[in-house]
């Protein structure tokens, strides 16, 4: 009989950020933007058409006048996305998308290093310290969505009482309430895309120095909106990623040690997903004698 061959050995495929994770959050934002504007202007519509005559009429508004009306009608909307039953909402869905990004990012490691291998590595679902990471990364996250709204209404109440005061008509004011609506819908889209990549970072660094990796390679998307491109969108940005990929400070270009990171900039421990926000880089663990044959081995 012949002898059954080994597999070879491959590089180690990228671990990605979960795009299940970003469209589940993104989703969740997007929808919580969209339920702030139609309670909005369900409460704001008939008040402002109420109003019309003797806001524009009112040269010199004050407290005393209309504003307080159309205070109490912002700030109504405004308290039921700040109370206990939403904040519990909001932790459901950070917990959810956290669970999401960390389960796919187990499975897709665990695969990545089995590859590289040759063998059926059983890593560590948990490593150490890991669930207090999650954690915070949950709290991290209640804040960041409670942040939407906070600016939100902040933002329409600044519109709303300047659109009066220049005595624009109802429908133009509900315009710049839909404009706000959509840069609101636009950062809540970002938020999802910058936290599932960090978190997507630092899962697999924490892994990869679990499984004892000590070296990774800095791979930037490889398009026009890398950072510091030359011919690119951003030549000039203050940290590169298409530097930080290629630089060598002794262990081949764009290789660092795990948990260490690359400096660039002025700063230090920078870590791809992390360089910058937004940052699409990602680390692919250099495993000896597979993908990485140190200068010195």
């Amino acid at each position: 009989m012949m002898e059954q061959r080994k597999k070879k050995p491959r590089a180690p495929k990228p671990v990605l950020p979960s795009q299940e994770a970003e469209r589940y959050y993104s989703g969740q934002l997007r929808g919580m933007v969209r339920l702030m504007a139609g309670e909005l202007i369900r409460a704001l519509e008939p008040e402002l058409k109420r109003l019309k005559r003797d806001y524009i009429a009112d040269a010199k508004p004050t407290l005393d006048g209309w504003t307080d009306d159309i205070l109490a009608a912002i700030r109504g909307v405004s308290r039921r996305f700040s109370s206990s039953l939403f904040e519990s909402q909001i932790q459901r869905v950070a917990a959810s998308t956290i669970s999401r990004a960390e389960a796919d990012n187990a499975e897709d490691f665990r695969k990545s290093v089995n590859q590289a291998v040759g063998v059926d590595f059983q890593l560590i679902t948990l490593p150490k310290g890991m669930q207090d990471y999650l954690e915070a990364s949950t709290a991290e996250n209640v804040n960041l969505i409670k942040s939407i709204p906070d600016e939100y209404f902040k933002n329409v109440e600044t519109i709303v009482l300047g659109g009066m005061k220049d005595g624009l008509a109802p429908t133009a004011i509900a315009k710049q309430i839909q404009e706000q609506t959509g840069v609101s819908a636009r950062r809540a889209k970002l938020i999802a895309r910058d936290q599932v990549s960090q978190l997507n970072a630092d899962l697999t660094e924490k892994r990869q120095a679990a499984a004892g990796i000590e070296f990774y390679k800095s791979e930037d998307a490889g398009d026009q909106r890398v950072s510091g491109a030359p011919g690119g969108k951003y030549p000039n940005a203050k940290i590169s990623c298409y530097g930080i990929a290629r630089q060598d400070i002794g262990y081949g270009p764009g290789i660092y040690k795990v948990g260490v990171g690359a400096s660039w900039g002025g700063k230090t421990g920078l870590k791809p997903g992390k360089h910058h926000p937004l940052c699409r880089c990602i680390a692919i663990a250099m495993i000896p004698g597979v993908n990485y044959f140190p200068k010195d081995g």
